[in-house]
This record gives structure tokens, C-alpha cells and sequence, in this order.
């Protein structure tokens, strides 16, 4: 519970209208919600917000530092995240899955040799069903796998200038998007690496 004493209102006088009277409830009833935020200052990704176009699933498997803890996100990152995702829905119904981007402040984790700025994200593949969570993942290889959707889903990264560079296995897709925006590198068959271009 938010003690709203401690924080009053930017204009409220005992006698001034403020949301909270406008709306008929006592501002003591009022809980917040808010995401953890790092030394950095940069926020964890919203792990469940209802209604939106993605699903978290990070690495995990009892190792530490990963999953919900490694998503924090540089503020252009979650907006483009957030942008991304609003894209998506209006032209899919299926949740794409978002894992590593960065931990707490920084620093080196899981032997990663990125994901250190928060300026990068790793994404699943789109399926061909709408299974989503850990048990989601799926490869290039794979019979689930659906090209075409990955393609509009890496072309709508690919589009906002911000992006440095995306990293994804399929060759298809690499064509398909053109102009090397999609790169080949080593362990990038299961995910998309997403990479803003470095702004301090």
C-alpha cells in the first residue's frame, strides 16, 4: 500500500480537486505498480502485462541471473520493444517470445558476450501454433517453425532506424529482408539477436 501522504499531489490543497477526488476514491486506497528498475536506472521489461503481443522467457534452468533478471532494457530498447509488439498484434494474433537483454547494472552474465548495455535483445522464432513460455522454443530446422511470420516479425525490427544489426540463421530471411540488416552469426538458429545502435 502507498502511503500517498508522503507524496501529495504536484497541486493539491486540502481543498483542490486532484484525480484521485475526481475519480470518488481515497487516494489511500491506491496501490502502484511498478517495474524494478537496476543501478542503471533502466526498468525489467513488463513480465506479464495483459494483452500484449509478447511472452518473457529468458534462460533459465537454475542458473542464475537469467530469466525475468536478465531483462532490463535501455529506455530506447523498451520502446521499441513496447512499439513492436503493438505492431505485431495488428497483423498477427500469436505472442512472440523475448528472453535475454541485459541483468542488473550491467554486467557479465551466463557467457554472454553482449547483452551487457541493454541495448540488445534476443527473440524466439514465430511457430506455427501459439504455444508459448519455456516450451516454446523452436529452431530454423524445425517443422513448427514458420518462416513467413519470422520474416514479418524481424522486418518490423529491421525497419526503425535505431537498429544496428539483427543476427538470425536462416538465409531465407536474410534475403527476404535484403540490404545485410540480417546477419549470420554462431548459435543463432533458435533466436534473433537485436541490436540498437549505441546511443550513451
Amino acid at each position: 500500500m502507498v502511503d500517498f501522504a508522503q507524496f501529495p499531489c504536484g497541486r493539491h490543497r486540502e481543498n483542490d480537486e486532484c484525480i484521485f477526488h475526481q475519480w470518488g476514491i481515497a487516494r489511500e486506497s491506491v496501490m502502484l505498480e511498478v517495474q524494478p528498475m537496476d543501478r542503471r536506472g533502466y526498468f525489467m521489461l513488463p513480465q506479464a502485462p495483459e494483452g500484449a503481443g509478447y511472452y518473457v522467457y529468458g534462460n533459465v534452468g537454475g542458473r542464475p541471473h537469467t530469466g525475468h533478471l536478465a531483462q532490463y532494457a535501455h529506455p530506447s530498447l523498451m520502446s521499441l520493444i513496447l512499439c513492436i509488439e503493438r505492431e505485431w498484434q495488428a497483423i498477427d494474433d500469436r505472442k512472440f517470445g523475448i528472453g535475454n537483454i541485459s541483468i542488473d547494472g550491467g554486467e557479465e552474465y551466463d557467457g554472454h558476450a553482449t547483452h551487457r548495455r541493454g541495448i540488445e535483445v534476443d527473440i524466439r522464432p514465430v511457430r506455427k501454433d501459439k504455444v508459448t513460455g519455456q516450451v516454446a522454443r523452436v529452431t530454423r530446422f524445425d517443422d513448427v517453425y514458420d518462416r513467413e511470420a519470422t520474416t514479418k516479425l524481424i522486418q518490423l525490427f529491421a525497419w526503425h532506424v535505431t537498429v544496428r544489426v539483427i543476427y538470425f540463421n536462416d538465409e531465407k530471411v536474410q534475403r527476404a529482408i535484403g540490404g545485410g540488416r540480417v546477419r549470420y552469426a554462431m548459435r543463432h538458429d533458435d533466436h534473433f539477436h537485436v541490436e540498437l545502435r549505441w546511443r550513451p
